[in-house]
């Protein structure tokens, strides 16, 4: 019997050919692949609550699309002190009861991320793990949805469909193709604090998208996986923070997959390598920026998150050895007055 490859055993050559077949998150779908959407039910046929929430989920995108025009917040990027003066090549890292904008905002510009402990309690996890199983189990389904868990929302775009397909094939689902789920993750964002600390942050409303608010299922499967920065494909003029929240325990010594990721501010986008994918910042690159700021790969309990931006130098931490699924809810806010222009937007706070 031949002997198991080791990703450590790798060179940096035989990983970039092995990323060409094999790489997650940053190929390109297969049309061919893409599912048979579900053909909508008539109205009529749709029980009261379920039309409510399809006309609530119309209002967040249309009240969303009316604010793209708008200015935003003139002082930008917004100036903050540092929260952690002492601290080099590390993760910020507090406590949810000592969390403020200004925390977060000195944290991110200039540390590049801040992770706070115990951001959901377990009552809110617990019941966003609910509506990511309903979701789940309703989109795998053949026959139209009439509950309202799984009613993709169609904003027209042409990659759409695909991109729909890539995600699920990958575990996930787009949290606003759940009209009735939407709202509900929503509600416990806001009860935790997040939506009115993003907002003032951004001086404005802050819009979720489409293709941007995952709730991820990542299978514990060694895969070598592509480093990149969001921001080489949201555009520059992007004003963003994502609130990327473990479901279940995972990172560091757990047995489930986490994030690695490089623990500093990065004012720049770095240069993608082609021969990775459309993402992918190429392995050499991330080799020498490693050798001045060693990644991290932090541990997680269920309701912890991690706050950054479009510019943190990251990918998914997938390693021998894994043994457990790993539940995460992963949504970019952006600022509509400055939302990436390929993004379908949803208001997250209703007129």
């Amino acid at each position: 019997m031949s002997k198991p490859l080791h990703l450590r055993d790798l060179s940096l050559a035989r990983i970039r050919s092995f990323c060409k077949r094999k790489l997650v998150g940053i190929v390109r779908p297969r049309a061919a692949r893409v599912k048979n959407a579900q053909a909508p039910l008539p109205a009529a046929r749709l029980a009261p609550h379920v039309t409510a929430a399809l006309a609530e989920r119309d209002a967040r995108n249309a009240q969303a699309r009316k604010r793209l025009r708008d200015p935003g917040r003139a002082d930008w990027p917004p100036v903050y002190a540092d929260p952690f003066p002492q601290l080099t090549a590390a993760v910020p890292e507090i406590d949810v009861a000592d969390l403020s904008v200004a925390i977060m905002g000195g944290a991110v510009a200039h540390h590049g991320l801040l992770l706070v402990r115990g951001l959901l309690s377990p009552q809110q996890v617990a019941d966003i793990r609910t509506v990511q199983d309903e979701i789940k189990a309703t989109s795998l389904r053949e026959q139209p949805d009439a509950s309202g868990w799984y009613m993709p929302f169609k904003s027209g775009g042409q990659n759409e469909p695909a991109l729909r397909n890539r995600a699920e094939r990958l575990g996930g689902n787009w949290l606003t193709d759940s009209p009735l789920g939407f709202p509900r993750v929503l509600q416990h964002l806001e009860d935790a604090g997040v939506i009115e600390m993003i907002s003032e942050h951004f001086q404005e409303c802050p819009a979720l998208s489409l293709q941007k608010s995952v709730l991820r299922t990542v299978q514990p499967n060694p895969t070598i996986t592509g480093w990149h920065q969001d921001g080489s494909f949201l555009g520059d003029k992007v004003r963003a923070l994502n609130v990327w929240i473990a479901l279940s325990p995972c990172g560091g010594s757990f047995p489930a997959s986490g994030l690695e990721l490089i623990p500093r501010r990065c004012e720049d986008i770095f240069t993608i390598d082609p021969s990775l994918g459309r993402e992918a910042i190429s392995f050499d690159r991330v080799e020498e920026i490693k050798r001045e700021c060693p990644a991290a790969t932090p541990e997680f309990a269920a309701g912890d998150a991690l706050i950054f931006d479009e510019n943190l130098l990251h990918r998914t931490h997938l390693e021998p050895g894994l043994t457990e699924i790993r539940y995460a809810l992963e949504c970019w806010f952006f600022a509509p007055s400055h939302a990436p222009p390929r993004y379908t937007p949803f208001l997250v706070r209703l007129d």
